[in-house]
């Protein structure tokens, strides 16, 4: 007698659901698909599509809200469309307890978009994705422009570099993240490893600007223009014009004289 050695399927009632809807319809629309391998291998690959980036409602707290980041680990490219980008769903506070509180306590609306503004970003790092001015300025319906002074004003402040793409995948003419890094590492004596921590940037990174910002500096001391210190270091005049402002920010050349080079 012969026997059946296909696995047991469940009866005809269970398998009336989304993902034998799915398979009808890539069988239908896709006729390359109609082996039952390839094709319930694709649904799947769907369906974890559908469960990363559309998660249950009732996963989410009031104020909370799923937002599609850059994946931290892509890499920046110039012309790269965000169509050939990896992105992240995430999901951040866009209402906690403590901005109701600041609200009732009547703290300055400036102070208190700044701090949302900056738990956006960092949320969004934290798992795994990366957020632009433009992102924040659409959950908080602020212009990116406004998003980003409020963010250079934190850096300011606090010496803390809050993560986005334009640091992050070393994107941009930012030039806060790299005055810290430069204080940091070179006025403050820590490590590439230690700046790398405390600002969310890679050992590697953090080698590269630091040595980009001593070569602007020695070219500089010698009385150099932008074209010349650029055909002699290889970086773009407004890069350099950012190293320039760095060095100049309290008016002279020499305030990185004494840092040991």
């Amino acid at each position: 007698m012969k026997v059946d050695k296909r696995p047991c399927e469940p009866p005809p009632v269970q398998r009336k659901d989304f993902r034998a809807a799915l398979g009808t319809f890539l069988s239908d629309a896709v006729p390359a698909l109609r082996g039952d391998l390839i094709r319930d291998a694709v649904v799947g690959q769907l369906l974890t599509l559908i469960d990363t980036y559309l998660p249950p409602a009732e996963r989410m707290r009031p104020g909370q809200m799923l937002w599609y980041a850059v994946d931290r680990a892509e890499k920046g490219g110039y012309g790269k469309r965000i169509e050939d980008t990896a992105i992240r769903p995430v999901i951040v506070d866009l209402v906690t307890d403590e901005d109701i509180q600041a609200f009732v306590d009547h703290r300055p609306r400036r102070e208190r978009q700044k701090q949302v503004a900056v738990r956006l970003h960092r949320q969004s790092h934290e798992q795994g994705g990366v957020f632009t001015y433009a992102d924040t300025g659409a959950l908080m319906r602020l212009s990116p422009s406004t998003v980003g002074m409020y963010i250079r004003e934190y850096e300011r402040e606090t010496g803390q570099v809050v993560p986005r793409r334009g640091t992050v995948h070393d994107m941009g003419p930012t030039l806060t993240h790299k005055r810290i890094i430069c204080i940091k590492h070179l006025k403050e004596g820590k490590s590439v490893q230690q700046t790398a921590l405390e600002t969310d940037h890679s050992p590697e990174a953090i080698t590269r600007y630091v040595q980009d910002f001593k070569r602007v500096h020695v070219c500089l001391k010698e009385g150099w223009d932008l074209g010349k210190i650029a055909a002699a270091t290889g970086l773009s005049q407004p890069l350099i014009s950012q190293y320039v402002d760095l060095i100049q920010e309290d008016g002279t050349v020499s305030s990185f004289d004494e840092v040991p080079f």
